[in-house]
């Protein structure tokens, strides 16, 4: 059973904000292979403090319960920091750290710990760009190595066994609203209707804010591609990359590559399923919901 912490900036239910990283969560919970061993909160998609009262109102809405420790704005010593520190020392060489916020946590944690990169099994990210990023022709600026680029340079350099799921290659990961009907149709049996009300809205909000500002009906998944390539990395091509030895431009998310370096990073060019992708996200959701308690093992103090 692979060990997992989530680092990440959620917002599922705010007005507005992504909700991936909240369907990326309920995916991790339902993975009898995963052993979810806590759940770390930063920023970038909103505030630290809208991160956290977002997650505590997504589990009391879905009736969820895991640890979570929240971060601080820069890398200083804090619970989600200590936290991690104290996993990777716990169990070395078998944590894997999903990021998919600003990466302050793991920069702190670098701090605690300077060898907190070479205990980790490996490292999965989303973030970063290879070139100015559009989505259905509109502009899309980078979000999580932006912001807080020291903090991204800190972790892709750290030479960590590391996958990066950039900005481009994660716009294919395309949720449409049909994929809110099959879900909800899923968890109708499974959850109250309280929280299928609270799904449907928050999925439903989102869906009409992609359609008024990229004229889509869906909207990109960026943050799942993390979860389902680490359970099902067939189903992305397996490209490597050299990331040069100074990131001058992650101010704005965009990497610098060189031909060779002590960098090395499996960078997939593109998701190859999407259909399968999907369901196995809706699956896997589902399968969380259906798990006796709807429970997952705390491994610490909130």
């Amino acid at each position: 059973m692979k060990k997992v912490i989530y680092d990440c900036d959620n917002t599922f239910g705010i007005a507005n904000r992504d909700v991936d990283d909240g369907l990326t969560l309920l995916y991790l919970l339902g993975q009898s292979q995963l052993d979810l061993l806590g759940v770390t909160l930063t920023h970038g998609n909103g505030t630290l403090t809208a991160v956290q009262r977002a997650t505590a109102e997504f589990q009391a809405q879905l009736g969820l319960d895991f640890a979570t420790y929240l971060g601080t704005q820069t890398p200083t010593t804090n619970p989600a920091a200590e936290f991690l520190v104290q996993q990777v020392n716990t169990y070395p060489g078998e944590v894997t750290i999903i990021g998919t916020g600003a990466l302050t946590n793991l920069a702190a944690a670098q701090t605690l710990d300077p060898e907190f990169f070479k205990k980790v099994a490996q490292v999965i990210l989303m973030g970063g760009t290879i070139e100015p990023l559009t989505v259905n022709h509109h502009a899309v600026a980078e979000l999580n190595f932006a912001s807080d680029p020291k903090a991204a340079r800190a972790t892709i350099l750290a030479q960590a066994p590391l996958a990066i799921m950039n900005g481009h290659m994660t716009a294919e990961a395309f949720f449409a609203a049909k994929q809110k009907d099959q879900l909800l149709a899923q968890l109708q049996p499974l959850i109250t209707p309280a929280a299928q009300a609270f799904l449907d809205q928050t999925l439903g909000r989102w869906i009409q804010w992609n359609q008024r500002v990229f004229r889509f009906n869906g909207f990109c998944n960026w943050d799942m591609t993390t979860a389902i390539y680490l359970t099902h990395p067939e189903l992305f091509s397996q490209e490597q990359v050299f990331l040069h030895h100074d990131q001058p431009l992650l101010n704005v998310g965009e990497m610098v590559f060189d031909d060779v370096s002590a960098y090395p990073v499996t960078m997939p060019e593109h998701l190859l399923d999407l259909k399968t992708f999907n369901n196995l996200m809706i699956t896997g959701i589902a399968a969380g919901f259906a798990k006796p308690g709807q429970e997952v093992q705390h491994h610490g103090e909130n």
